[in-house]
């Protein structure tokens, strides 16, 4: 792990131009905290510095810190070592007004929206040139929701046999809540391996590179719609297995999800059991679509 927290916005430079002609093979997590008082603080400071470089002392990896609200992970390789990692790092320095994720981005096929990420962290750390007007916050946020992740249909078709190769099932779970989180992950966890997105960008990006089993797909997401998500995940993979989970139950949301691909849909708030049926239903169709193939190569 190497850790640039001075003049990283120089060093970040220096950085992407020496990788320039081999950038399709570096990849990248950022991440933005949300703005409070205590970001700005030294406490803030000292417990973030310390949290990396614990977090982060086994992986290899290039870490740019823009102080206080922007952290670039570039990175090699496979990305789930990376992802436990920053896992951990959130673990490490919970309190009130510590982020979430921002983006995360494959810099082999985002390089465009990199640049446009480097501009928006300029602006919030009030590096501007002289001659440049100043930008509105709606603006802001305006640029920010425009960024997308769009599936590949090939990409995902070169990942399938991975998924057909797994001896342990991996679940995505898309939901921003917490409490929901905890509860699904201890339900499910003695029989999948889980990963957890908060994010309508975060879940396009996890579904793309891991290409899991199941998906647990929560409805309303801090910078989306899961309808839309499961519109498009289902659009890119035929084999998507997507249960939706919504406290809005309504007749015309499940008939909606249903038309789009949806397995089934679990309202909130629910109970373990409800869980564990959708696992049993998932692991028959599995079963079941096992044993046609079988017939059909015999």
């Amino acid at each position: 792990m190497h850790l640039i927290q001075e003049k990283s916005l120089k060093h970040l430079g220096v950085f992407l131009n020496k990788i320039e002609e081999k950038r399709a093979t570096w990849r990248l997590i950022s991440i933005e905290f949300q703005d409070c008082e205590m970001l700005h603080s030294l406490l803030f400071e000292k417990l973030c510095a310390k949290s990396l470089e614990s977090c982060f002392d086994e992986s290899d990896c290039r870490i740019f810190w823009m102080k206080p609200g922007f952290i670039l992970v570039f990175f090699q390789g496979r990305a789930l070592p990376i992802e436990k990692c920053i896992e951990e790092f959130f673990k490490e320095t919970e309190f009130q007004g510590f982020g979430r994720f921002f983006d995360i981005l494959d810099l082999s096929i985002h390089w465009d929206t990199l640049t446009a990420l480097i501009d928006r962290i300029k602006k919030s750390t009030g590096e501007i040139e002289p001659t440049q007007k100043a930008v509105e916050p709606e603006q802001v946020v305006t640029k920010v929701e425009g960024f997308k992740i769009e599936l590949s249909k090939q990409r995902i078709d070169q990942m399938k046999p991975v998924r057909k190769s797994r001896s342990r099932r991996l679940v995505l779970l898309v939901e921003d809540d917490p409490f929901t989180q905890q509860l699904v992950k201890l339900a499910i966890k003695d029989q999948f391996e889980v990963i957890a997105a908060e994010t309508a960008r975060q879940a396009l990006a996890y579904y793309q590179r891991h290409l899991p089993d199941m998906v647990f797909l929560d409805i309303q997401l801090p910078d989306g719609n899961g309808i839309n998500l499961l519109e498009q995940i289902t659009g890119a993979d035929s084999e998507a297995y997507i249960f939706m989970l919504s406290s809005h139950s309504q007749k015309e949301k499940i008939l909606e999800c249903q038309n789009l691909g949806a397995k089934g849909f679990i309202g909130k708030p629910f109970t373990r059991q409800l869980l564990v049926d959708a696992i049993s239903k998932f692991q028959a169709t599995k079963v079941k679509s096992f044993t046609t193939e079988g017939r059909h190569g015999t």
